[in-house]
């Protein structure tokens, strides 16, 4: 598999999104996790996502034999 920078588009808006959403949850609904707890949920959410998507998320050309859905 090929490292495609097209995908890079959609993977580092989404994941800084998820990064601040559960940041502001951590912060407003669960006060009683300490800062550094907080931090690594909020890394491990990161980087999650950023996986996720990169792999869901197709190129073109990924796959030369899929002509689409007609």
């Amino acid at each position: 598999m090929k490292f495609h920078k097209g995908r890079l588009k959609f993977v580092l808006p989404l994941s800084l999104g998820v990064a601040i959403a559960s940041y502001i949850m951590l912060v407003n609904n669960y006060a009683e996790v300490g800062s550094r707890d907080r931090i690594l949920i909020v890394i491990g959410a990161t980087i999650l996502t950023a996986v996720i998507s990169y792999f869901l998320f197709p190129q073109e050309g990924d796959n030369p034999k899929d002509r689409g859905p007609y």
